[in-house]
């Protein structure tokens, strides 16, 4: 796999997936308005890859359900999701694959996120999640005695395998979210409904993450970008599926508006304040569709997904 890092980013995610495992499987590339050439790419090279040009940036979790329903209605009993930014090593689908087909109760699995040398573990999926949801899996890295799966509470959605199954009863990605959190807020939805995961540490993958340079943003820009992110972080933190109007208003006000302006207080920084506030302001203004979607999800079903034939 290391011949694909110097490929252009489009090409990483479709050349991975075609030459990773020998078992029957088909490849879905959804576009989501892609302004480069991928799309083109998709056709010339990969010509038996389903490829679905939304014709607009629907958001990473929404783009992600056109491309699961795709796969649900074909008759998959297995959706394996890849970032177009990540690439499998040659063996990590197929035994993502087995150990569904024979693990111990699980519905998700997933791989270990890598750095592109294969050599350390992703710093970002290191600190949001292992850290938090397998500590265990850590500390037996550390002695070199590293167990063959772990059972852990959720991880980022750059790389899932899924059972079809897990979709039905629980459903897929909120709409609710454009970009950032909505693997968070399907990690606590899929615990709700009592769905189990497990770290596969044998599977590999690399989450690149590189972000084309950008000139330097306007000010107010800053202060929405921050906002956008704020706004997510406030969505899981009080749309859970057991939630209460009032304790949710309370979580709101404790982690949009107090911790901020503490924040604020002692770093003298405005900017986070002010994406803050005004990602409050957002959620505010929306709690009543955060409320339905949180009474939905509560409860079994195959949510924010179309699985009627077409």
């Amino acid at each position: 796999m290391p011949t694909l890092l110097p490929r252009p980013k489009p090409r990483l995610a479709p050349v991975s997936i075609s030459t990773a495992s020998g078992k029957s499987r088909r490849t879905i590339v959804v576009d989501n308005a892609s302004s480069d050439d991928t799309v083109a790419i998709v056709r010339r090279d990969f010509p038996e890859a389903v490829l679905i040009e939304t014709g607009a940036n629907l958001g990473f979790g929404r783009g992600n359900n056109v491309g699961i329903e795709t796969a649900l209605r074909a008759g998959a009993d297995a959706v394996f999701l890849l970032n177009q930014d990540a690439y499998v090593t040659p063996d990590a689908i197929g035994l993502l694959a087995d150990f569904l087909a024979s693990g111990p109760g699980f519905d998700i699995v997933s791989p270990l996120h890598c750095s592109p040398d294969l050599g350390r573990v992703d710093p970002t999926t290191q600190r949001a999640y292992l850290q938090r949801y397998a500590s265990a899996y850590l500390s037996d890295a550390c002695l070199g005695q590293v167990k063959p799966y772990y059972e852990i509470r959720g991880i980022n959605a750059a790389a899932w395998m899924l059972r079809a199954d897990v979709f039905r009863r629980a459903g897929g990605f909120d709409p609710l979210y454009f970009m950032y959190g909505e693997d968070d807020d399907l990690i606590e939805r899929y615990a709700h409904h009592g769905l189990r995961t497990a770290l596969l540490p044998a599977a590999r993958i690399v989450h690149l993450r590189a972000k084309p340079p950008r000139p330097p943003q306007p000010w107010a820009r800053q202060v929405r970008n921050l906002a956008e992110r704020k706004r997510s972080e406030l969505l899981v933190d009080i749309k859970q599926p057991d939630g209460r109007l009032p304790g949710q208003l309370l979580r709101l006000l404790a982690t949009g508006l107090v911790a901020p302006l503490a924040d604020l207080l002692s770093k003298h920084e405005l900017k986070p304040f002010l994406g803050s506030l005004l990602a409050s302001a957002r959620v505010l203004a929306e709690i009543r569709r955060v409320r339905h979607h949180a009474e939905l999800c509560a409860r079994p079903g195959a949510h924010f997904l179309n699985l009627d034939p077409q």
